[in-house]
């Protein structure tokens, strides 16, 4: 491999480690439920049957989404 291909690699690592941090960081925080730091998603919002930890889940599931799409873009992006 060239230099300029192992930097890629490097790069293309060090972007899918940033990543997968970030995404273990939000999975992690939904154990905010099981905590007294969370006790307030267990209630329900507003008039709705939905609680704070569905919502929760709901968001977090709709950033993982969002993060993958965005390390594809990038690396779709530096692949050109």
């Amino acid at each position: 491999m060239t230099d300029a291909n192992i930097e890629a690699v490097h790069r293309k690592t060090r972007q899918r480690l940033l990543f997968t941090g970030i995404h273990l960081v939000l999975y992690f925080s939904f154990t905010l439920n099981w905590t007294s730091w969370g006790e307030r998603l267990g209630e329900y919002l507003g008039e709705t049957r939905l609680t704070g930890s569905l919502m929760m889940f709901v968001v977090l599931v709709a950033t993982f989404i969002f993060l993958e799409t965005v390390f594809l873009l990038l690396s779709r992006r530096e692949a050109r």
